[in-house]
């Protein structure tokens, strides 16, 4: 993944850091976590296949070449960001039910979910020890404390978001600025963080755009699990494991809380009937994106989507971080 404004070599930097966190341990447990990043098979053979995308890590790395001019310094942060982020993916496969991850079984389906609820737990641990390297490097106790603060605080905002993810997911009315709130937590906390961390070590550890480049991360964050919601109903080409398994467990998107509080009565009543079945069934998602169409939910979400990308690139421009290095 690259990103303009940041050097080729940035992701490799990146994936390298990130190798070296784990294959430093030798426990059957990390293959787990190595299988999970995509680096090897389930028995350990390595793979040799472009790296995923990282996201968070490529995000803190690209705020601090912005502040700073160079995305080096933002490394370890970037470490502990992607494997807060990855902890959270393998623990959502669980809770969700998804047998694949990006083409692959999930580590839950591989090795059940009481080692990967493990694995999961190993891998927040290991990014709070990402941060308390930084030490190494020179970096102050005050400011290692405080990349940590930010870190453990973005990661329960983020299970405060998977919270409310799943105590709506039964619920058949739901107000659109509590559904947004929650995009923000579960999908934009992490963002922030690493937008936040990215900037403090660019900037040699100020955190003066501290509060900018968190909402950023909030805004960014919720406007790509807008982009994702759109995308399952919408979207062209088969859905992966992941969005069908959310649509299947009737978890709320934008679209779906629009249309049960703005469609016709009748409108309103056929998905509810549809929602209070114990499972979505596939063949009826193509019914209820036709109906959420005709009342004007796709444009509603697409419209919505477009306004949080501009609030996330206002909340830059006042950080005083040039978009070109972090788009």
């Amino acid at each position: 993944m690259e990103i303009p404004g940041l050097p080729p070599t940035a992701a490799t930097d990146l994936e390298t850091a990130l190798r070296k966190l784990i294959a430093e341990r030798e426990l059957p447990l990390y293959r787990m976590m190595a299988f999970h990043m995509g680096w090897v098979d389930e028995n350990g053979a390595p793979l040799h296949r472009p790296a995923p995308d990282r996201p968070h890590g490529m995000l803190a790395l690209a705020a601090s070449h912005a502040a700073g001019g160079d995305h080096r310094p933002a490394l370890g942060c970037a470490v502990a960001v992607e494997t807060v982020h990855n902890f959270w993916q393998i623990h959502a496969d669980v809770e969700d039910g998804n047998t694949e991850r990006a083409g692959r079984p999930s580590v839950w389906w591989t090795w059940g979910p009481a080692q990967a609820i493990n694995a999961g737990d190993g891998m927040h641990a290991m990014a709070r020890l990402a941060i308390f390297g930084l030490r190494r490097d020179g970096v102050p106790p005050e400011r290692v404390a405080a990349a940590l603060g930010a870190l453990d605080e973005a990661t329960v905002r983020l299970c405060e978001g998977e919270y409310l993810d799943i105590t709506y997911q039964e619920r058949l009315s739901l107000p659109v600025d509590d559904y947004l709130k929650m995009a923000e937590a579960r999908s934009g906390a992490l963002l922030g963080c690493a937008a936040r961390l990215g900037g403090m070590a660019g900037a040699g550890g100020s955190e003066d755009r501290a509060s900018e480049l968190w909402e950023f991360g909030l805004k960014l964050g919720a406007a790509r699990q807008v982009a994702g919601d759109i995308a399952a109903f919408w979207g062209e080409g088969d859905r992966d494991q992941v969005q069908q398994g959310r649509l299947i467990a009737k978890k709320k998107s934008l679209p779906v809380v629009h249309a049960m509080s703005h469609a016709d009565a009748t409108t309103r009543r056929r998905l509810g009937d549809l929602y209070v079945q114990r499972v979505l069934d596939p063949a009826a998602i193509k019914t209820v994106a036709a109906m959420m169409e005709a009342c004007g939910s796709r444009r509603f979400a697409e419209d919505n989507l477009a306004r949080l990308l501009a609030e996330a690139d206002a909340a830059l421009v006042a950080a005083g971080l040039s978009s070109s290095g972090t788009e």
